[in-house]
C-alpha cells in the first residue's frame, strides 16, 4: 500500500480537507496520520469534533519510545469512520512538543512505511510547509507527495517555492516518490494545463471550490442535501481508483 504526504503552501487552505477526504474514501484499511508542525490538531476538531483522544497520537507516541515500551498503532489511533477500518493518528497539541518531537520522526516515519509495506494505506496531512527540513524523514517513505493549492496567482506563488524545495529533496531519495499538484478550484483564473506548464509538475486531482462541502472535513460542519452526490465526494472517489495519470504536456 502507498503513504502519500499532503501538504500545503503558507496561506493556501485545503491540506487538511484534501487529507481527510481522501482517506475516507479509500477502499480498505487507512490510517491518516496528523504530521502538522503547528500544534493546532486541525482534524481532531474539526473533522471529529473534539473527540476524546487521551492517551493517543503523537505525543503518546514519544512519550512510549522515551520509556522503552512498546506503541501499539491500533490502541493509539481513534476511529475516522463508523466501521472503524479507517483510523485517525492525532497529531502534536502544544507548541512545546513540537520541538520536543523532532528527534522522533525518523523512527514514525519507519513505522508508518512498515504499516503501509503489511497493508494499510497511510495519508499524512503535513499541513502548510513552511520548512522543507522537518519533513525530509516522512518525505524519504512516501510514494507520493500531494501539494494543495488554489489556482488564483497568490496561491501559485506561494506553491512554487514549496514545490521547487520538494524538487531539490526528492532529486537526491531513493524512492521513485511522485511529487503532484492537487487543484482546488480550476479555472479560478488558470487550469490544469497552464499550472502543469509553468510548475513542470503533474496535476494529479483537480477538486471543485465548494466551501460548504470542504467544511464537512475541515469542521465537522453537517453534510448538505445529497452529499453522497456532492462533486467533491465524485472527485476523490475517481482518485482512488487506479487509472494513468496526466503528465506534464511536452
Amino acid at each position: 500500500m502507498a503513504v502519500r504526504l499532503i501538504l500545503g503552501p503558507a496561506g493556501s487552505p485545503g491540506a487538511t480537507t484534501t487529507a481527510i477526504g481522501l482517506t475516507l474514501q479509500l477502499p480498505g484499511p487507512a490510517l491518516l496520520v496528523d504530521a502538522a508542525r503547528d500544534a493546532a490538531q486541525a482534524p481532531l476538531a474539526g473533522y471529529l469534533r473534539g473527540a476524546v483522544a487521551a492517551g493517543t497520537g503523537l505525543e503518546e507516541y514519544a512519550r512510549r519510545r522515551r520509556m522503552g515500551a512498546p506503541f501499539d498503532l491500533a490502541t493509539a489511533t481513534v476511529p475516522l469512520d463508523e466501521e472503524g477500518t479507517r483510523r485517525f493518528l492525532p497529531g502534536l497539541g502544544r507548541l512545546a512538543a513540537v520541538d520536543l518531537f523532532e528527534p522522533s520522526w525518523p523512527a514514525l516515519a519507519d513505522l508508518l512505511r512498515r504499516t503501509a509495506d503489511a497493508g494499510t494505506e497511510v495519508v499524512l496531512d503535513g499541513g502548510r510547509l513552511a520548512s522543507i527540513r522537518p519533513v525530509e524523514p516522512l518525505l524519504r517513505v512516501a510514494d507520493q507527495v500531494l501539494v494543495v493549492t488554489r489556482t488564483s496567482l497568490r496561491h501559485l506563488a506561494a506553491a512554487r517555492p514549496v514545490c521547487e524545495a520538494l524538487d531539490d529533496v526528492l532529486e537526491r531519495s531513493l524512492r521513485a516518490t511522485r511529487a503532484a499538484l492537487v487543484l482546488v478550484g480550476e479555472g479560478m483564473p488558470y487550469d490544469r494545463r497552464e499550472v502543469m506548464t509553468q510548475f513542470g509538475w503533474p496535476v494529479d486531482l483537480v477538486l471543485p471550490y465548494l466551501p460548504d462541502h470542504a467544511a464537512v472535513f475541515s469542521d465537522g460542519a453537517p453534510p448538505p442535501r445529497r452529499w453522497e452526490r456532492s462533486p467533491l465526494l465524485e472527485a476523490l472517489r475517481e482518485f482512488t481508483v487506479l487509472r494513468e495519470p496526466e503528465e506534464v504536456p511536452a
